[in-house]
C-alpha cells in the first residue's frame, strides 16, 4: 500500500518526510479514548470477550484492547490516543492468497495508469473509493459481498488486507478504520462485517 517509490527522488528530505506521513496515516492528531471505556466494556460483554486498558510508562497515553472469540478464531480490536481503530485476526492458511484494499488517493490514480489493471467489483461507488489488489480476482469478488462493501463505505474504512506467509502457512486479516472509534452501534456493525469476511474466506477454503 505504501512504498518509498511513491516519493519523487528530487524532493527535499523535509517534504519527503511530510508526504510519507500523509500517505501512511489514515488520519492525524491526538484522540482521547478515555470516554470510550464503558462502550468497549459493553461490547466485550455482548460478544463474550475481554476488555483491557493499558497505559504507557508515564500514563500520558491510553489504549484499549478487546478480544472477541468467534468460532475458532480470536478477533483482536485495538484503539489508542494516537493510533486508529484496528481489527486483526491470526489464521492458518490453506492456500496462498493475498488481498489489499485501500483508499484510492491521487497518487494511486496516477500510478495505476502505468501498472496492471486493478480489480473492480462492479459496484461503482466502491470501485471509485477503493484500490483493490489481489492474486485471485474471482475469490476477491466473492469475499466482498454487497453488504460488506456497503459497510466499508458507510464507515469509511481506511484499509483491509489479508496476507499469507508462504513459509509458515500463517496468515493475518487486518482492517484499519479511521482515527476515532464510533459509537457502540457502529462498532458492532464493524465487528459483524469482520465476522462475515472470516466466514467468506473460510467457506472458500482459504483458511483452516
Amino acid at each position: 500500500m505504501y512504498s518509498d517509490n511513491l516519493i519523487p527522488k528530487n524532493m527535499s528530505k523535509e517534504k519527503s518526510d511530510i508526504l510519507k506521513t500523509i500517505i501512511k496515516s489514515p488520519s492525524l492528531g491526538y484522540t482521547d479514548v478515555f470516554q470510550k471505556r464503558q462502550s468497549w466494556r459493553d461490547i466485550a460483554n455482548e460478544f463474550n470477550g475481554t476488555f483491557k486498558i493499558k497505559h504507557n510508562s508515564g500514563c500520558e497515553l491510553e489504549w484499549h484492547d478487546v478480544t472477541i472469540p468467534y468460532k475458532r478464531w480470536d478477533i483482536k480490536i485495538s484503539s489508542s490516543d494516537t493510533r486508529p481503530l484496528k481489527f486483526t485476526v491470526s489464521l492458518l492458511a490453506l492456500q496462498h492468497f493475498y488481498l489489499t484494499i485501500s483508499w484510492e488517493d491521487f497518487i494511486e490514480r496516477i500510478l495505476k495508469k502505468f501498472s496492471k489493471p486493478e480489480i473492480e467489483i462492479g459496484y461503482k461507488e466502491f470501485d471509485k473509493r477503493y484500490l483493490i489488489k489481489s492474486n485471485r480476482s474471482n475469490l476477491t469478488k466473492t469475499i466482498l459481498s454487497e453488504s460488506i462493501q456497503i459497510t466499508m463505505l458507510k464507515h469509511n474504512i481506511y484499509s483491509l488486507s489479508y496476507q499469507t506467509n508462504k513459509n509458515s502457512n500463517e496468515s493475518e486479516l487486518i482492517c484499519t478504520i479511521q482515527r476515532k472509534a464510533g459509537d457502540k452501534n457502529s462498532t458492532v456493525e464493524l465487528i459483524k462485517m469482520f465476522m462475515a469476511i472470516l466466514d467468506n474466506i473460510n467457506r472458500l477454503k482459504i483458511i483452516k
